[in-house]
């Protein structure tokens, strides 16, 4: 989903929440969006150093990322789901299968920059989860999105 796409999106629940909450419904709107774990590089240990190194390519597409989920946040009447996988991965993805495990051995080791890969079920039963639950909102990195999805 591109920035614009999720903008207009976001602007027309708040259109919808706008009118239901003079009239009908009281209950924040959930809204997923899934961002991406480097989105959040700037928030842990050598984050910012890590985004700055990164290419041109990457820090166009984590400034938009970023600027979603600022807008989610500040928006009225809606419950944001912000899913940051890592590497999102199934075993027909035969092009990523080698880089799992060097995802996943870098943060086992604590590495800050570096989040544990997700499976693609994990991630699609997270979003679920996290429509259905209201208590479900904000950041949900992959430690929440594996919980999410034992639900």
């Amino acid at each position: 989903i591109t920035r614009k796409t999720a903008f207009n999106v976001i602007n027309a629940i708040e259109k919808k929440q706008n009118f239901l909450s003079k009239n009908l419904s009281k209950k924040k709107f959930p809204f997923a969006f899934v961002s991406a774990a480097e989105a959040g590089w700037p928030e842990v240990a050598f984050g910012e150093t890590v985004d700055g190194l990164a290419p041109e390519w990457l820090n166009k597409y984590l400034i938009a990322k970023r600027v979603v989920e600022a807008k989610l946040n500040v928006s009225k009447g809606m419950r944001p789901c912000i899913y940051r996988p890592s590497l999102i991965w199934d075993w027909t993805k035969f092009d990523v299968l080698p880089v799992i495990p060097v995802f996943n051995l870098a943060a086992a080791v604590g590495v800050p920059f570096v989040d544990k890969t997700v499976r693609v079920e994990t991630l699609a039963d997270a979003i679920v989860a996290g429509i259905e639950n209201d208590d479900v909102e904000g950041v949900q990195r992959v430690t929440e999105m594996e919980a999410l999805g034992k639900r």
